[in-house]
């Protein structure tokens, strides 16, 4: 039995997720800013490669869910790392900023499957101290970020965007040839077992894997139940964005938003890993209800403590664990759906958490136009961190259980 098999598959995991979300979707800001400074566009010129990424993700995710369960994971592993290389790729020959839609596009269909092939692995293989492990593959896209942007600068600085767009793309395409080599989908496709699993566990893995595949579900009522308890993690993430604006409506030098949001980018990088060994160790709800909490104090210190600096760096870095939300969404899928169905039932929950998610600037752009502060949004997402509190509380009374699905 190859009981070492899953810290390969684990490590191909985390170098395929680090690759495509640490560096090509991390430092498309720094790459396209280098472009704008270079060719003279404005932000607006190249906006529509954020719309189209951010729009289509979702939108493919419905498709490439049932895809990931019927081609050979090898393959579909090779095939996002070529996809999500070549939108960089082609950056570097473009010549007008409509060309930059084609890369968004192409971003958006690769991003689809970034977070839900490595999921679906790491759910297989890992039974015991699964939420740990899932956070810690989450949180090395912070990691590489932290690496790359810097050295994205400097590339740009000295060689050009162009050049630099073809390295990233050489990068991240190797990270997850040799990324391939080490995933498997199944411990029972290689007679591994999962890790903290037994030869019962590998047996209804095999079944599992030879299962016929039929129609699943729609849920609907546990659907907008996770959205409301669950999603909302991922939504109040969204006025991230907005803290240099924030600071800089209540008086503040610009440089107090810039340190708040890099104060924001430690509870981006920590709240993975410790909302997955929370998880673990006190319960996957207990653990929901924890981070809703802290997220929720977030809301109040940045708008009850907006006279206080110290107040605003703390409620920065609570907010910075909203990021926690990918983990929880992934966790609570495996934990009320089933096995068979985990793929297209995650995909559905994350196409309404982002749709969702993409409304969430725009209103609150339109309050800040219309009241001159960003604290009505915050009040509004603070009641309902809280109020989710209370609905998780109450999910086994709304039937929100995996026996009755």
């Amino acid at each position: 039995m190859k009981t070492k098999r899953v810290w390969l598959v684990f490590a191909g995991c985390m170098l395929m997720y680090g690759a495509m979300m640490g560096i090509l979707f991390n430092c498309a800001g720094v790459l396209i800013n280098g472009v704008i400074q270079s060719e003279g566009y404005t932000s607006s010129d190249l906006a529509g490669y954020y719309s189209l990424r951010n729009l289509v993700s979702p939108i493919a995710m419905l498709f490439t869910a049932r895809l990931l369960t019927k081609v050979n994971i090898k393959l579909m592993t090779v095939l996002v790392g070529a996809i999500g290389s070549l939108s960089f790729l082609l950056m570097s020959f473009y010549t007008a900023p409509w060309q930059w839609l084609i890369s968004g596009i192409l971003h958006g269909v690769a991003s689809s499957l970034v977070m839900l092939l490595p999921t679906t692995v790491i759910r297989n293989w890992f039974i015991k101290n699964r939420g740990t492990f899932m956070g810690a593959y989450m949180m090395l896209s912070g990691v590489f970020g932290a690496v790359f942007n810097p050295i994205t600068g400097r590339m740009i600085e000295n060689i050009g965007w162009r050049a630099t767009a073809r390295i990233l793309a050489a990068i991240a395409f190797t990270s997850v040839l040799i990324a391939s080599l080490l995933i498997e989908r199944r411990p029972s496709d290689v007679g591994a077992l999962p890790y903290g699993g037994t030869e019962e566990d590998l047996i209804s893995d095999a079944k599992v894997a030879k299962a016929v595949p039929q129609h699943v579900p729609f849920r609907l009522k546990t659907y907008l139940y996770i959205f409301c308890c669950v999603s909302i993690a991922g939504l109040s993430i969204q006025m991230v964005s907005y803290i240099p604006q924030y600071t800089s409506s209540l008086g503040y030098d610009p440089m107090l938003g810039a340190r708040m949001t890099s104060v924001l980018m430690i509870g981006n990088m920590s709240s993975k890993l410790l909302f997955g060994l929370c998880s673990d160790y006190l319960g996957l709800w207990r653990s929901i209800q924890l981070f809703l909490i802290l997220i929720g104090s977030s809301m109040v210190l940045l708008t009850a403590g907006s006279g206080v600096p110290v107040l605003l760096y703390l409620g920065a870095l609570l907010l910075g664990f909203g990021y926690m939300n990918g983990v929880a969404n992934s966790l609570v899928s495996s934990e009320l759906f089933e096995p068979d169905q985990f793929e297209v039932q995650y995909s559905r929950i994350n196409v309404l958490a982002h749709l969702s998610a993409a409304v969430i600037p725009s209103i609150a752009s339109g309050v800040y136009d219309s009241t001159g502060s960003f604290k009505p949004v915050f009040v509004f997402l603070g009641v309902w961190l809280f109020a989710a509190v209370i609905l998780i509380a109450l999910r086994e009374k709304l039937g929100i259980v995996k026996k009755d699905l």
